[in-house]
């Protein structure tokens, strides 16, 4: 019997804090995961400007991205912690269709909305930012009742600070 597996070790409280921590985690990630993917048209970018009430830190992502991943679990984690709760929207530029793989992915489901684009491509990336060329990961912070700001990969942490603070 090992010394973490003895229920009168000292380690035994330990093992049980750390496996709540990592189930409490999982829960989190598993609660506000998006239920469905919703299509992101031509209205979809008005409308979350709108929606100032609440920040938003939106990231455009591609299902071949490989640092898009890292940069929604970034993001995740920062706003995880950040007392002005902003919500996460993920936009995945070439997922429709795709629902069941992208609601299964882990990075996606850290996600308060997941959309896919429903349109053209170029077009609805001329909407967000006329500027964006298709980089990604696209990340956009969408302060209350601020301007946006835009940005090629996640935003330096000077700037998400700011982002987070009310």
């Amino acid at each position: 019997m090992s010394f973490l597996s003895s229920p009168d070790s000292p380690g035994h409280p330990l093992r049980h804090a750390l496996l709540g921590a990592a189930l409490l985690a999982s829960t989190a990630i598993s609660i506000a995961a998006p239920a469905k993917v919703l299509p992101f048209g031509p209205n979809t970018w008005i409308d979350l400007q709108r929606s100032g009430a609440r920040p938003h830190a939106v990231v455009f992502s591609n299902t071949d991205c490989s640092h898009c991943p890292a940069a929604i679990d970034r993001i995740a984690a920062s706003l995880r912690i950040s007392g002005s709760r902003p919500r996460l929207i993920v936009v995945v530029m070439d997922g429709q269709g795709q629902d069941a793989v992208l609601l299964a992915d882990r990075h996606y489901r850290q996600a308060d909305a997941l959309y896919a684009f429903d349109g053209d491509a170029a077009r609805l990336r001329y909407l967000v930012n006329p500027e964006w060329r298709g980089l990604t990961p696209y990340v956009v912070l969408l302060p209350a009742a601020r301007v946006p700001q835009f940005f090629n990969g996640v935003p330096p942490e000077a700037m998400l600070r700011r982002f987070l603070q009310p």
